[in-house]
């Protein structure tokens, strides 16, 4: 049970992807505008991203799982632990700044102009559901955690389609209630919009935060054991 809690609590610090509210709410707000036609292109894009999410961790899986003895030995390799450390620290350092301020009609600009024109809806959904995730260090320890289970490979695929779903639901539950909305409500619902992302903004500079204070932690404490045993 420990660790379904553990993977579920990755999936969902990884699921607060500000990037992928911003071209939802773009995609709504362009539907808006032209009278319709929302639902379906942003069930592609998040569609595009859960594949994303499915294909790296697939990838990641495979290659730790391949790789565990060399995994395990950063672990013990101080260099390595440097190396988090000094990573944990510009994480730590990205959470505490604070972004600049966004113009108020910037809620539609992100990426629906110019990346989901060139490369279409479900491709970006795709590549910002790989990008994102690669970058994230809750996906990295999640992919650890399925790599190193003691289960069957059909167990790994389900617990890897467990992680990607959690991951997509505030994007599904975003598209669902954007899709409610009737078209006298525009004006009203696109201040809510800006009010999540301001929201989301916080949450994710203060997750950002947690995650890089506990590599630092983590680092810390094993550089002060590896010292203990190098000594």
């Amino acid at each position: 049970m420990q660790y379904y809690l553990s993977l579920l609590g990755f999936a969902a610090v990884d699921s607060v992807n500000l990037l992928a509210f911003a071209v939802i709410a773009g995609l709504w707000l362009t539907a808006a505008g032209r009278g319709g036609g929302f639902t379906p292109r942003a069930a592609r894009f998040t569609g595009g991203a859960f594949c994303g999410i499915v294909l790296l961790s697939l990838v990641s899986v495979w290659v730790i799982g391949n790789n565990q003895e060399f995994v395990r030995s950063l672990f013990y390799n101080l260099w390595a632990m440097l190396v988090m450390g000094v990573v944990g620290l510009v994480i730590t350092v990205l959470g505490l700044r604070r972004p600049a301020e966004a113009k108020e009609d910037s809620v539609e600009a992100p990426l629906t102009q110019t990346v989901l024109q060139r490369f279409g809806i479900m491709a970006t959904g795709v590549s910002l559901g790989v990008i994102q995730s690669a970058t994230s260090a809750p996906f990295a320890a999640g992919m650890v955690l399925i790599s190193f289970a003691e289960t069957p490979w059909w167990s790994k695929l389900l617990q890897i389609l467990f992680f990607a779903v959690i991951a997509i639901l505030p994007s599904t539950a975003l598209i669902i209630t954007l899709s409610r909305v009737d078209s006298s409500g525009v004006a009203a619902a696109t201040r809510r919009i800006d009010r999540f992302l301001a929201r989301g903004r916080v949450a994710g500079r203060m997750l950002t935060l947690v995650v890089g204070v506990a590599l630092v932690l983590l680092a810390t404490v094993r550089i002060v054991q590896l010292s203990g045993i190098l000594a």
